[in-house]
């Protein structure tokens, strides 16, 4: 599901005029994946175009919260999609579109719930405000036989990144963190490169 490496930027893109720049900038600084949110009047345009342009990258819809959000992704033609929540309507009919879905817990029963259908790569949210990765260790641990996956998100940054990037657990670290809001807005796109590069060196 993942290409190349661990860094999943969260984009919460405002001005759909400036999508395909910001896509841009992530692909040739060394972003493979990303995850846009479905946060702003912006988005879905947003959306449409990255996926539409000649950029190859991996493309998830973030913000899952209803079945018109999943319907939006699928047929959009994203690559995979992301909640923060375990909705089983939303996680059913995933699998009757056959669409990659990654639900989001921060509880042992929110893991048991998912992984009757099956699922293994999961969204560990707010990762730091839950405990970390102590407490993902701990909640993972009557799972482990299972090898699940976790995609964390939600206070990351260069001070506790290495905590999630040395675990086997966790294929994917995600944040807002390498294009903020305000990068964007002033087209930074030198500091959101520096940024995505950082990042990418320490996850190797």
């Amino acid at each position: 599901m993942f290409i190349d490496n661990k860094i999943l930027p969260v984009l919460v893109i405002h001005d759909q005029k400036k999508a395909i720049d910001l896509a841009k900038c992530l692909y040739d600084s060394g972003i493979r994946n990303i995850e846009i949110a479905l946060r702003t009047n912006a988005s879905k345009k947003s959306i449409e175009k990255i996926v539409n342009s000649e950029i190859p990258l991996n493309i998830g819809i973030g913000t899952i919260l209803s079945l018109d959000d999943l319907i939006f992704a699928k047929d959009v033609g994203a690559n995979f999609g992301l909640s923060p929540s375990t909705d089983t309507q939303i996680i059913e009919k995933s699998i009757d579109l056959n669409f990659d879905f990654i639900p989001g817990i921060s509880t042992p029963t929110d893991i048991s719930n998912v992984i009757r259908y099956g699922i293994n790569k999961l969204k560990f949210f707010p990762a730091e405000n839950l405990g970390g990765i102590d407490y993902l260790n701990r909640i993972n641990g009557p799972f482990k036989h299972l090898g699940l996956k976790y995609v964390v998100l939600g206070g990351i940054n260069l001070d506790n990144f290495m905590k999630y990037a040395e675990s086997d657990n966790i294929f994917a670290i995600g944040g807002s963190w390498i294009a903020e809001k305000r990068l964007i807005d002033n087209n930074d796109w030198k500091e959101i490169s520096r940024r995505a590069k950082v990042f990418l060196e320490l996850s190797v």
